[in-house]
């Protein structure tokens, strides 16, 4: 008999709501991929070697880093595999490629047509002050990777805005938004998200009108996925220099894979923005919104007069909350949809970071996300028992430019101190050694010598008051 064990179980869902059936769960019938596993090799060790040694073979992997996921030899089981590759020279790490099986975590989130005019005048942006804050930006030049279903890219509203992307399920540059006819969950129910992806994208336009959109496809059309799929996702973006990554999705399990490609993504001063997912004030953490050390900008869902709803997902992760009900995007075939859940409240942030991306110097995700989260409005009742669990607040996309702009940031200051010291040199050098965008002082997304030449300017130019 197969042996279950809850810690090594995870769920992959969208980060909405069952509108039909209620909040969407979790349970204790989610497995891995059978016989796959994930390693992550020391740099120079050979993958061809590693398998000659224990049977695996490589099914995939990740360009330009050691990390393989590998299929077990049969009758392998992955405890097996974990005690005969313990202390061999050549592995970093290894863990399960887990997947979603439960159907309690789908969702049916689309109840409903609208039309232009009520997606374009939908109360949330009143709420959030969008109108304001596109008098001082827009987007521009800015690229928001959605990983989700697609993207309906003829829509009206997204036609020219979609740039690259990649389909993670069919390995082609085919990126549509379609129903694949397929029912992951075993619901009964197939194609429950093909939508999603666009309405994500339809969202994060109407804030952000000039930014571009990347579409990576990491969710199937019945809203399931891979932990390898979606941190295969992370890396193609980070590899295509966008500025902002919206994750309208989750996990129960912290992994090595999604936790590495983040911090890389941090690292390029690339913005991460995380659900926090739909199970409830007290439900379990879900990631990468959940991971340790504030990685991403991790997004709770309010109600429209500033109240936390009661389905949304807590913990003193969260860094703000955005409206998540009655939220109107863009929907496959030209048309709108109304639906409520953490997707759409993430997609709304993932907006203001690009606004924010197109104004100031200090694009660090560390900035980036402590403007959002020091600018946010106050809530209204929240109870005093939640008031370390929600964040700074509700999302107020003006005041957080206006924040952006006051506070330009000093590029030359490394260490973070408000003071300008020789510390600040090498903290420059070890910056610039791990490859980390902070080190990037003349902002062109690239890290070479020029950058020391732009930092000594940036020193002696001093830091603004």
């Amino acid at each position: 008999m197969k042996k279950r064990c809850r810690f090594r179980s995870m769920r992959l869902y969208v980060a909405a709501l069952v509108a039909a059936s209620g909040l969407a769960h979790a349970d204790d019938g989610d497995e891995p991929v059978s016989d796959q596993v994930i390693v992550q090799l020391f740099p120079g060790a050979s993958i061809d070697d590693f398998n000659s040694r224990y049977g695996t073979a490589t099914i995939d992997s990740i360009d330009g880093r050691p990390i393989y996921l590998l299929q077990l030899p049969s009758l392998l089981t992955h405890d097996e595999f974990e005690s005969i590759v313990l202390g061999d020279p050549d592995l970093d790490k290894e863990e399960l490629n887990f997947t979603a099986s439960d159907p309690g975590g789908d969702t049916r989130s689309f109840y409903g047509s609208r039309s232009t005019d009520d997606y374009q005048q939908q109360l949330a942006v009143a709420r959030m002050n969008v109108p304001q804050a596109q008098a001082i930006s827009t987007g521009a030049g800015v690229t928001v990777a959605v990983l989700d279903t697609g993207i309906d890219s003829d829509h009206p509203l997204l036609n020219g805005r979609a740039v690259g992307g990649w389909n993670f399920i069919t390995n082609s540059s085919n990126t549509d938004d379609i129903a694949q006819g397929v029912d992951t969950s075993g619901n009964g129910m197939p194609d429950e998200f093909v939508g999603h992806g666009t309405m994500i994208s339809g969202m994060i336009s109407l804030v952000a009108p000039d930014a571009s959109i990347m579409p990576i496809v990491v969710l199937d059309s019945d809203g399931e996925s891979t932990s390898w799929r979606v941190a295969k996702g992370i890396y193609y973006a980070i590899d295509r220099r966008v500025d902002v990554i919206n994750l309208s999705l989750g996990t129960s399990i912290d992994t090595f894979v999604l936790l590495d490609a983040v911090d890389e993504a941090r690292d390029h001063w690339i913005t991460v923005v995380a659900s926090a997912g739909n199970y409830g004030h007290s439900g379990a953490a879900q990631f990468p919104a959940a991971m340790n050390g504030n990685r991403t900008i991790a997004v709770a869902a309010s109600d429209l007069e500033n109240h936390i709803t009661d389905f949304t997902n807590l913990g003193d992760h969260i860094v703000v909350a955005a409206p998540g009900v009655e939220a109107i995007g863009a929907y496959v075939g030209g048309g709108y949809q109304i639906g409520e859940g953490t997707s759409f409240s993430t997609a709304w942030v993932s907006g203001a970071a690009a606004l924010i991306h197109g104004v100031g110097w200090d694009h660090s995700p560390r900035n980036v996300s402590r403007v959002i989260e020091r600018s946010a409005q106050t809530y209204v009742d929240l109870p005093p028992e939640l008031e370390t669990l929600a964040g700074g607040g509700v999302l107020d996309v003006e005041a957080a430019l206006l924040r952006q702009l006051d506070k330009p940031g000093c590029p030359a200051d490394m260490n973070d101190d408000e003071l300008l010291t020789p510390a600040d040199f090498s903290a420059w050098v070890m910056a610039y050694n791990a490859g980390n965008y902070a080190a990037d002082q003349n902002s062109d997304r690239q890290l070479d010598p020029s950058d020391l030449t732009a930092w000594i300017m940036n020193y002696n130019s001093g830091c603004p008051d």
